[in-house]
C-alpha cells in the first residue's frame, strides 16, 4: 500500500506529494473534482473553489480538507469531519497521468 508522507507543492487542482516509497508524484485532481463535484450536494463540490482546494493538508497517510464533509453521528446529530481521498486511488491517478504523458 502506498501513502502520502508530505505535500511538496499545491496548485489549483494539482498537488505534488512525497510518497512512502520516496517517490515525488503530482496528483492532477482536475477531472476527479469535475466528476465528483458536479453535484452541489457532493462534499467534493466545495473543492471547485480554488481557495478551498488550496487548504489541503496531509496527515502522513493521505491528503484531506478539514471540516469537508458532514456525517450523521449515532445520536443523529450532524458532525463535520475531514474530507479525504484514499491514497491508493490517488497513487493510481498518478500512474494514469504518467501513462498519458509517455504515450
Amino acid at each position: 500500500m502506498k501513502w502520502i508522507t508530505e505535500i511538496i507543492d499545491i496548485n489549483p487542482y494539482k498537488i505534488t506529494c512525497k510518497w512512502n516509497n520516496n517517490e515525488i508524484r503530482t496528483i492532477d485532481l482536475t477531472s476527479f473534482i469535475s466528476d465528483k463535484g458536479s453535484n452541489p450536494e457532493s462534499s467534493y463540490y466545495q473543492l471547485k473553489d480554488k481557495d478551498r482546494f488550496l487548504q489541503v493538508k496531509c496527515d502522513g497517510t493521505t491528503i484531506y480538507w478539514e471540516n469537508g464533509r458532514k456525517m450523521k453521528d449515532l445520536d443523529d446529530s450532524i458532525k463535520t469531519g475531514p474530507l479525504d481521498i484514499d491514497p491508493d486511488v490517488l497513487y493510481e491517478m498518478t500512474i494514469k497521468e504518467l501513462e498519458k504523458s509517455t504515450s
